[in-house]
Order: structure tokens, then sequence, then C-alpha cells
């Protein structure tokens, strides 16, 4: 045996060696508890048996307290432990029976490159039969993928008759036989194998030579092809017993996730100040959807979402999918800009990162570009229109922004012509990676460090598919780009620590002083059964594959319950009695535990709150804006929007009108509502320019009505803007045709009902002065009666009320408005809808179904008037009061029960945590 002095290299040693380890581990403390007891592994590491674990992480830990054992008792030199991870051990063991010419030696797919090749397999295989209809070709690649490994790992012979046949009954299970076929010859032609390939090539090797005794660690199964192999690699395998013990279980039920992640977050770092020494583990029944929201309850407990980020006293087991950490995400969105087409949410992303080179994104021409963008509407923005709206957006004498130049240089490289293998498109792909300034000219902090550096790993993974691939467009070659970086997982470098959150299966084995362990609804622990659609269940159930029935997760679920209580001094067990809106049940494995209910939620750490009870807060009633001057008087440019908003909503007429803040507009497919009320109007503009009277109306017969009718719809159609043409389409705009058609001609058997009237005006703009302040308003309609009255119509294309025209603050005062600007008889809401069409309104007139004459009767649950001199008179005073609140200054964030729901400001007035003050 080889010893070496701690302090030498490891090059020249060749050998781990006990104190080198401990610096390399950066292990805790040795008067802090251990990972693992090597009580029951004692006799076994010094009899030299080689133990094999489950996985890396348990190896390192054995191998870490041997070596800090050893230290404990004063040795400076000793022998390294004999502990590996089966799998990696397996590895060694093909790898030395490859250099002995036991087994033929092949090119071995990583886990994603045997994922690809799947994927390869079925679109092919869909291309040429076309029944089997999948949505997602990848996730199919990865449950054919698991039901292979599945199948060889059970040692089930596919050329069987009897298991042929089982897979021949079931039509997804005979298409994967299909695929199964096609896998296999590409693997043949390509000359390569996958993980459990050379697992099966090892079962097959003959004994030979020493052969080591092996021990087997705190496993909860062993599949038949492991135990294959072991027989022919060891000359003794032991199975070691768990450890003993059962430590007391507590069970808590919190109202909801949030609640229960925060009282975990809580309790790890008050164990963590109060007791310096203690082992905590965090254990997530369902690491992927739990992790990230409580790493961020964490920092905040730890106070490490600032400066002190990488300062998190926390080792996570996991980490995240190289595609979503920021720097290569940005990596990816710059990449995806090359193609015909780039989503809203990228183009934003872009914009705001700062892992690209664009120093004008703050310029006012860059919000006039996402205002033109949003106003379009379009989920995805055609990288034409985007590089040419990019070069062309103006402000003042400034032109163009650096995105249009960048979206320049990366056209003329006219990627999208060219089709070529993946090691090819790197050099390609970082040109233009390099055009936009990836990954930014600041300086990047040590875990994104890490990640640029897993990016260019990645790179070399994704060149390595050539034989796989072949020649691939962009659009491809991207994709595949970022499946790679999909399957590489973003795992800090971080120092060892008392904290540890793990998943399940992780846990196994290790020791602690406490154990939290979350998430035990008893709709996912024990999970529900998962079996692979691939394999007949028949085979699944008789084999206990992985996740294969009910019977088998529980029984997985209550040995690795067991293995936590035996691991530790104190367990907690938590669920939220409430998840996605349904409510749920303790799991069946907290039985006989002890029960507290917790029904406070999650609020703010103690430090925080302790700061804020020590800061000497300065308030102020921010309901109150500077009155107008003179000279902003005389700029107000507005109608009865001004009114409207002031009465929805103070705040909203004073940040929309006098600060001009606009919301950006939401993305559509097709046309918007907004979009079909203006073609209507357009319509009816054009229809009563043609009709222009009831007696023509009357006149015409069937045929005239149509053509009148297509006439109107296709000057409106031909108003609508190019780039709204563009978005929605020409088959788009054709149905709407149709529908316009159909409804006008359904409205104007609604007018021909009425008594005798002349359209006297359209779209007729009025001057009215309110108060101080000067309005501009436009009239849709005012027909003259056969009596010499006038009837002021307003059209509209959803339900209204009456009574959002009463009352003190009226919702919509524009025909209230309308009514005093212009001497009319009467004010109604045309309500232009399929089947529903009719008017809506209050006045002096009669033969207009749906114009109530009787003003008594139609205000009476919101107003007293008698008339409508004296309504008439109410409006007067109550819109004035709106002008004069506007005028004054008056922005309290007070709105009426309707009035959020497409304002688009909430951000900015924080009408959430509004306090009884209007804050």
């Amino acid at each position: 045996m080889r010893c070496l002095k701690a302090g030498h290299s490891i090059a020249e040693s060749g050998i781990w060696v006990g104190a080198i380890r401990a610096r390399q581990e950066a292990l805790v403390p040795t008067n802090s508890s251990p990972l693992f007891d090597l009580g029951r592994l004692q006799a076994l590491l010094d009899d030299g048996v080689l133990l094999l674990t489950p996985n890396l992480r348990l190896a390192r830990r054995i191998k870490a307290e041997w070596d800090r054992q050893q230290m404990g008792a004063g040795k400076q030199v000793w022998r390294p432990a004999a502990v590996k991870a089966l799998e990696h051990w397996l590895e060694q063991c093909w790898q030395a029976a490859v250099n002995k010419g036991q087994v033929e030696a092949g090119r071995v797919l990583t886990g994603q490159q045997e994922s690809e090749l799947w994927r390869l397999v079925i679109e092919d295989d869909r291309a040429q039969h076309g029944e089997y209809s999948l949505l997602q070709s990848g996730s199919a690649a990865d449950l054919a993928r698991q039901a292979r490994d599945n199948l060889l790992r059970a040692q089930l012979d596919m050329a069987r008759p009897a298991v042929a046949s089982e897979f021949r009954l079931d039509p997804d299970c005979s298409t994967f036989q299909r695929w199964l076929q096609a896998f296999e010859q590409r693997l043949a032609q390509l000359q390569a194998l996958t993980t459990v390939d050379r697992l099966v090539a090892l079962a097959g090797v003959a004994a030979g030579g020493e052969l080591p005794r092996v021990a087997l660690v705190d496993f909860d199964d062993v599949t038949p092809l492991h135990r294959a192999c072991l027989k022919r690699l060891a000359t003794e395998v032991v199975e070691v017993a768990s450890a003993a013990g059962e430590a007391p279980l507590v069970a808590r039920s919190y109202p909801d996730r949030q609640a229960e992640l925060g009282a975990v977050a809580r309790w790890a770092a008050e164990q963590y100040r109060q007791r310096p020494q203690a082992r905590l583990g965090i254990l997530l029944a369902d690491m992927h959807a739990d992790r990230a929201p409580l790493e961020y309850l964490l920092r905040r407990e730890f106070d490490c979402l600032g400066e002190n980020y990488t300062a998190l006293p926390v080792n996570f087991s996991t980490g995240i999918s190289l595609d979503r950490a920021p720097v290569v995400r940005d990596a990816l969105r710059v990449l995806a800009s090359c193609g015909s087409q780039l989503p809203m949410a990228d183009i934003l992303g872009l914009v705001r990162s700062r892992f690209v080179a664009l120093p004008d994104r703050d310029d006012a021409r860059c919000v006039k570009l996402l205002q033109q963008l949003f106003e379009d509407g379009a989920e995805q923005v055609d990288s034409g229109r985007l590089r040419y709206l990019a070069r062309r957006v103006k402000v003042a004498d400034e032109q163009g922004l650096s995105l249009g130049t960048v979206l320049s240089q990366c056209s003329e490289m006219r990627l999208q012509r060219l089709r070529q293998a993946p090691s090819a498109w790197v050099a390609d792909l970082t040109r233009v990676l390099d055009a936009w300034g990836w990954p930014g000219s600041g300086p990047l902090d040590s875990l994104e460090y890490q990640q640029v550096e897993s990016w260019y790993r990645v790179l070399e993974t994704f060149a390595s598919h050539d034989s796989l691939c072949g020649e691939l467009d962009l659009g491809p070659a991207v994709a595949l780009l970022q499946r790679c970086c999909q399957a590489q997982v973003s795992q800090p470098q971080t120092a060892d620590s008392r904290i540890q959150v793990l998943g399940p299966l992780e846990a196994a084995g290790l020791q602690f002083d406490d154990i939290w362990f979350c998430g035990l609804q008893g709709s996912r622990w024990p999970a529900p059964a998962r079996p692979n659609p691939f394999i007949p269940m028949v085979l699944q159930r008789r084999h206990e594959m992985p996740h294969s029935s009910s019977e088998r997760e529980w029984q997985y679920a209550a040995t690795l319950m067991r293995q936590y209580r035996a691991g530790c001094r104190h367990m907690t067990g938590s669920y939220a009695r409430q998840l996605d809106g349904a409510p749920e049940l303790p799991s069946p494995l907290l039985r006989g535990a002890s029960l507290d209910a917790v029904d406070t939620a999650a609020g703010p750490p103690a430090q925080w709150l302790q700061l804020a009870g020590e800061a000497q807060l300065l308030y102020r009633r921010d309901h109150q804006a500077p009155p107008l001057t003179e000279a902003e008087l005389a700029a107000v440019r507005g109608g009865s929007g001004i009114i409207q908003a002031q009465a929805n909503c103070p705040f909203q007429a004073f940040a929309g009108k006098r600060l001009r803040l606009e919301p950006l507009a939401d993305t559509r497919a097709g046309l918007s509502a907004a979009d079909r009320g203006s073609i209507l109007h357009d319509a009816l503009y054009a229809l009563w320019g043609s009709l222009e009277n009831s007696d023509r109306l009357h006149a015409a017969d069937e045929a005239a009505i149509a053509a009148a009718v297509g006439s109107a719809v296709d000057s409106a159609l031909a108003a609508v803007p190019e780039g709204l043409r563009q978005l929605v389409g020409m088959h788009c705009l054709d149905l709407e045709r149709e529908r316009l058609r159909q409804l006008l001609q359904e409205w104007l058997q609604l007018e021909r009902s009425r008594a005798p009237f002349t359209v006297i005006a359209r779209e007729a703009p009025l001057s009215f002065r309110l108060g101080e302040l000067e309005l501009k308003l436009r009239v849709d309609r005012i027909d003259e009666l056969g009596d010499g009255s006038r009837l002021l119509i307003d059209y509209k294309s959803g339900r209204n009320s009456l009574a959002h025209w009463l009352g003190e603050r009226p919702s919509q005062p524009q025909l209230p408005l309308y009514g005093l600007a212009s001497p009319v008889a009467a004010l109604a809401f045309a309500e232009v809808r399929p089947r529903q069409s009719r008017f809506l309104g209050l006045g002096q007139v009669s033969g207009v179904s749906g114009v109530q004459d009787d003003i008594a009767k139609g205000v009476k649950r919101y107003s007293a008037c008698e008339d409508w001199d004296s309504l008439l008179g109410e409006w007067q005073r109550n819109l004035s009061r709106l002008a004069e609140d506007f005028i004054a200054g008056e922005a309290a964030v007070d709105p009426l029960a309707s009035a959020c729901n497409f304002c688009g400001l909430d951000a900015l007035c924080r009408v959430a945590v509004a306090g009884e003050d209007g804050a």
C-alpha cells in the first residue's frame, strides 16, 4: 500500500489521503454532529471490504466521516476508505473489462444523447406510419428510454415469444416495440451503447482474477441486472442492515404550501442560530415544485437576498437545469432571435438583460418601441418587423436603437439559409453571441461564472451530436442546444453546510440531529403509482418495476421513513391542508404522530420586523396632487375620458391624464373586443351614410339592404390598419366580415320598428366647457325624430346599465356629457349584439323601444329626479364637481367596484395594500 504524508499533491500520489480530503471536502468543524454513523460499518472498513452505496452523496459522506475519524485519532497518514457508488464502480469495472478485451468497446451515449436518439426514432416513425400522434415527442422519448432501461434492469428478454406477445396486446406497447427495434438498429449503426448496455455486458463477463468482497449499504432495492453483475464481479456480497432506532415524530399542518415552507425556513434559521453544532435536514417530497420558493424563503430568513447572496449557509442536493440560469437563459434567447419569430416575453427579457450589450435600453426610444410592439398585440413578433421598428424608432432627433443594429448584423450572417452539423453550428452561434456582447460587459458573480463555464461544456456536448442528428437547420439546432442545456444541471460549488435540503431518496442513510420533511399530503406521499405506458402492466407488476403499483410506492415510502427516523434524533413531518384550491389530508405514514395544526400564515423574518419597529417612518398622505396651473389647464387635451377616469378612480385620472401613463396593451390572438368595436362603429357610420333615414330603410328590399350592409362592412374592414391586418390575417377578417353582415342586418330589423327619424349627424365633434375644463367630444350619431326632437345615440357592443349614468360618480358619463353639450330630448345606448340588440336610454321621446320617457321610474333606484330637466341639472352638478376635483389635484386611490378590471395601474397605485387613508 502506498501512503502519502499530508500536504503532498494528489497528482504525486495518485491516491486520496485523509488530511488532503478533509481540506478538499471543506468539512464542518469536528465538534458538529456527523452526517453518517460509521458504527455499523467499522468492521467492514477495517477489513478493507468494498462498500457500495446507492448514490455518490452517501459515498462521499462515508469517506468524509472516515477521514475525520482518522484525524480525530491523531493520525497523519491512513488508508482511504474503500467506498464507491454502485453505478460508478460498475462503470470502472466495465472500463477495466474493455481494457482486458473481455467486452467490446463502444461509444457510450450520455443520458441526453440517448433521449435525443429516441426522439429521432419516434419522429421518423411518426413520419412513416402517421397513426400514432404525440403532442410532445421529447416526453415520449424520455418514457421510451425509461421503458428500455426498466426492461434491461429486470433482465426481460424482448425476443422471448411470451414477452413479445404481451406487448402486442396493447397499442401503445406495440408501438414501443416497433420503436425499440428501430432504436437498436440505430445503436448498431452508430456502434454505440447506453449506460444500461454496459451493465448487460458486465453481467456476461467470465469471472476471473482477484475479486473484492462487497457490502451494499442502505439499498432499498437492487435490480436483477445489478445482482447479476455483482455475482460476476465480487467473491461475496453482504447487505448491511439499516440503522436501528426510531426518533419521535411530530406532525404539523399548515393552511397552504406557502405557510408550510415559511415555517420550515424560520425553523431552520432559528435552529442554526441557537444550536451552532446541530445538523439539520430539510426533506422536500416535491423537490421540483418546492425548491425555488423554499430557497427564496431561506434567503429571506438569513438575509441573503442582496449583497450576501452567496453567504446562504444551506446546501441543496440538486441544482436547476442550466437553461433556467439567467445568463444561459438569455444566451438561448439571443440565439432564438435569429429565427423568423420571437416571443414577446423573450424580447422584453433581452431588453432588460444585463448579459447583453444594449447601452440604450433605458432610452425613450426603447420605451416607444415596446409600446409599438404591445399595440400590435402579437405574442410572436416577426423578426423582420422587430428589426425594422428597432432601426426606425425615433424620439426627437434621435433615431434607431442598438437592438436594431445587432439584429441587422445577425441577419447579415444568413444563418437561416444554413444547414450543417451541430459541431459546425458552434462557431456560428458563438458569433451571434459575440455580436450581442454576451455575457455582458459587467462583472459576473461566482455562480454566474460557473454557469458560463457550464455553457461552454454544453457546447462541446452539443457538438458531439453530429453522428446522431446529422445536418440541422437553424431552428432545430437551437432547439437541440436548449435540450442539452435542460439536461445539464447547474449546481453551485459550495462548502458543506449544517443545513441540507434534500429529496427523499438523497437523504436515505444520512445522519441528522433534526429532520423536517415537507409536503406530506396524502395525495403525494406515498407518491401515486406512475406505471410506464409502454410496458404491459402485468409485466411491470410481476417484476416490481419502479412506480408500477401503489403497493410498491407504499413500501418504498415506508422504508424511507424508517431510515429517516433511524438517522435522526427528532423528526417533524408537515403538510398543507389545501393545495391548488383542493383540501388535503395528511399522509397515512404520519399516522400515530402527534398532530399540531398551525393556522398562522408565513410572515416577514423577525429581523425585518425588528428593523421596521426601530425605524422612524415618515408618513405622508399622497392623495393630493398639485392643482393644475393655468398653463397645464390650457394644455389639457381630452374628452369624456377625463371625467370618466376621475369618476372611476381619482388616481386613475391623475396618472393617465396628467402623468400620461398608459398601461401596455395585452397580447392577443385575432381581433380584440376593442378592435371589433372600432370596426363596428366604422361600419355603422358608413351604413347610415348611405341609408340616411327611416324612409329609405323601409323602402329598401332585402337585396338592397344586403348590398348596403355589405358595402358598409367592406368599407370598415378596408380601414383596418395594415399592422393589425397582418397580425390577424385575412381569414380572421373574412370571418369578421360575415359576422358583421349578419349582425347589421339583424340591427336594421330593430331600426325598422322605430317611428320615423332622420340621421342628422355621424361622428359629430362637440366642444363643451365644464367649469374651467375644456372638453372635446365626438358623438356617434344624432337622430332627428318626427316631432323635431333629437335623440343622441352611442353605439355599444356589450351590455350596459342606466346605473352607469347616475350617482355622484357615474362610471360612464359620456352620454350625460353629450346631453349637457347638445340640446337633445333623449340619450340612448345602441347595443348592437347578436340576438340581443336593443336601445337603452332615458328622455322625453316616444316611439323608441327601450328609451324610457318616465324619468322618475327609470332612475328611482339611483336618483330622486322627477323629470328630464332635473336629471340634466343633477348631471351638471355631479360632473362639474368631478371636473373641479380633477383640476384641484384630487388623486386618491378610491376605485369604484369594477374600476380596476381594465385599469392596468395597480403596480403604481398599490390598490391591493392601500389603507383607509387612500395610501
